[in-house]
């Protein structure tokens, strides 16, 4: 159960990203960890982004854009967890790495969904 919901979160993330941006990330690791989800997006910078990134203005702007972005899609990441999961988001935060082009979403649950799912 764990596993499959795991994979459907890996699936709507880049979906929601590709929607947003024109393109999603390569791939995606999601984990169940307590009250938490945590997201890796693999190789979610386009082509542009990873040029622009090669000078240390270029990854301000880049993670600026992002940061724009990411106000857009907070309410439909929050939206698709709590679809997924029926636990309410009380907290979403990311950090990116830019010279990876990786994102990493955390997720914060209203309850502990890991010990949810064992007892299902």
């Amino acid at each position: 159960m764990k596993g499959v919901l795991e994979s459907k979160i890996n699936e709507e993330m880049i979906k929601l990203t590709k929607e947003a941006i024109g393109r999603g990330a390569e791939a995606a690791k999601t984990r169940i960890c307590e009250d938490m989800i945590i997201v890796r997006l693999i190789k979610s910078l386009s082509h542009e982004e990873m040029q622009i990134i090669s000078t240390e203005e270029g990854k301000k702007l880049v993670k600026q854009l992002r940061e724009l972005l990411d106000e857009i899609l907070k309410p439909k990441f929050k939206e698709m967890i709590m679809r997924l999961t029926g636990c309410n988001v009380i907290g979403i935060y990311k950090d990116m790495n830019p010279q990876k082009g990786e994102y990493v979403y955390l997720f914060v649950l209203d309850k502990n969904l890991e010990e949810e799912l064992r007892s299902r």
